[in-house]
C-alpha cells in the first residue's frame, strides 16, 4: 500500500511539475509561409496553451483571432518583413519557422515624400526684376511674392508620440486590440474608431521637412525652399510652417540711388516723370518697373548707361512659410495591380 501511495505522490508531483513549469512552445508548421501585410497565416503545433502569448514576425508583434492548445490564427503586421515567426508562451518561446513576405508595404516610420501648396504670410514684400534688352530698361518679374506655391520634398517623422493620442484614439486597431484596450481600461465605452486603421497605432504626429517651392504662373519657375516642421493630422495630410528663402533679383544699391537722383534732378523729363524718387531709393514693390538703362534728356535718350554695371544684384529674402503637405506613397504608385 505503502509504495503505491509513494507512486501517486510521485506523478502528482510530476504533474504540478509540468503545471508550474510548463513546456516549451513547438511550431511545426506556418501555413501560407508568404503572405502580405494583413493576411491572416495558420500556425499549428503543440504546448501553445489557452491563453493568448504572443506571435512576431521578424520581431514584429502580430494579432492574433484565434489562439488555442495546437493552433493559432495570426494576421501578418505593418513593418514585418521576411523572416522567422516565432510563438511565445510566457517566458517561453518556440523555435522559428521561415516566412517571406510577397509584397513589403511602403514603409512611413520615418521618410515620406511630400507635396502640398503653402504661400509665404509674413516677411517683406519685394519685386524681382530682370534686364529687358528689347526696351533697354528693367521689367518686373514676380509681384506680390506672398502667393500660393507648390511644394515638393521630404518630411522626416519625429519619435514622439506626445499630441497625437486624439488621433490614435479615433483611429487605431482592429476589433480585437479595442476590445483588449477595452477589457484593460475596465471600460465598456469606445476608446478607438471600430475597424480603424492599424497605422494609427502608436501615431506618431510631428515631423521636420525640407522642400522646393514652385510658382508655375510666375515667371520664377523655382521660387526657392523651405525647411520647418510639420503637425500630421491624418496620415494622409499635414500642417506645414516654417522658415523660407526666396531668391529675388533686386536693383543694385548703387543703381537705386542714382536711379533717384536722376529723377530728382529731372522732375519734368520724360519717362522719368513716370517714377517717384523716394520709392526708387527705398524700393519698393514695382518701383522700378520699365525704369530705362540708359540716360534721358529733354530730345530723348542717350547713348549713356545711368549705371556702369549690372543694375541688378540677386539676395535672399527670409519669411515665415505656411502650408499643407500631402504624403506620397511612391511604392503604392508603381506596385503592379494583383488583377
Amino acid at each position: 500500500m505503502a509504495p503505491s501511495c509513494a507512486v501517486r505522490l510521485f506523478l502528482l508531483l510530476l504533474l504540478f511539475a509540468a503545471q508550474a513549469f510548463g513546456q516549451d512552445p513547438i511550431l511545426e508548421k506556418v501555413e501560407p509561409d508568404t503572405g502580405a501585410v494583413g493576411d491572416p497565416i495558420v500556425l499549428t503545433g503543440q504546448n501553445f496553451g489557452t491563453e493568448a502569448g504572443s506571435v512576431t514576425f521578424k520581431g514584429k508583434v502580430a494579432t492574433t483571432t484565434q489562439w488555442t492548445d495546437t493552433s493559432i490564427i495570426a494576421v501578418v503586421p505593418s513593418g514585418a518583413g521576411s523572416g522567422e515567426v516565432v510563438v511565445t508562451v510566457g517566458d517561453k518561446a518556440s523555435k522559428g519557422k521561415a516566412f517571406v513576405l510577397a509584397t513589403p508595404e511602403f514603409d512611413q516610420s520615418a521618410f515620406e515624400v511630400l507635396t502640398g501648396v503653402g504661400a509665404v504670410l509674413s516677411g517683406l514684400e519685394s519685386t524681382s526684376y530682370k534686364v529687358d534688352s528689347d526696351n533697354n530698361a528693367l521689367s518686373q518679374t514676380n509681384v506680390g511674392r506672398k502667393t500660393v506655391e507648390l511644394l515638393l520634398g521630404g518630411g522626416f517623422i519625429l519619435p514622439w508620440h506626445a499630441g497625437g493620442g486624439w488621433i490614435e484614439r479615433s483611429f487605431c486597431g482592429t476589433p480585437e486590440e479595442i476590445a483588449a484596450a477595452k477589457k484593460a481600461a475596465k471600460t465598456k465605452k469606445p476608446i478607438c474608431k471600430e475597424g480603424g486603421d492599424p497605422a494609427y497605432k502608436n501615431y506618431r504626429p510631428w515631423e521636420t521637412f525640407l522642400s522646393i517651392r514652385f510658382a508655375p504662373a510666375s515667371d520664377q519657375t523655382i521660387n526657392g525652399f523651405v525647411i520647418g516642421g510639420g503637425y500630421r493630422i491624418t496620415k494622409y495630410f499635414s500642417v506645414l510652417v516654417g522658415y523660407s528663402l526666396t531668391p529675388v533679383d533686386e536693383p543694385t544699391h548703387g543703381f537705386r540711388v542714382t536711379a533717384s537722383q536722376t529723377v530728382a534732378a529731372n522732375p519734368t523729363i520724360s519717362p522719368y516723370n513716370n517714377f517717384n524718387a523716394s520709392d526708387l531709393l527705398q524700393n519698393r514693390p514695382g518701383a522700378f518697373d520699365g525704369f530705362p538703362l540708359f540716360l534721358y534728356n529733354a530730345s530723348g535718350v542717350t547713348t549713356t548707361k545711368i549705371f556702369p554695371t549690372s543694375p541688378v544684384v540677386t539676395h535672399n529674402h527670409s519669411g515665415i512659410y505656411f502650408g499643407v503637405g500631402i504624403p506620397l506613397n511612391l511604392s503604392a504608385l508603381f506596385k503592379p495591380s494583383s488583377k
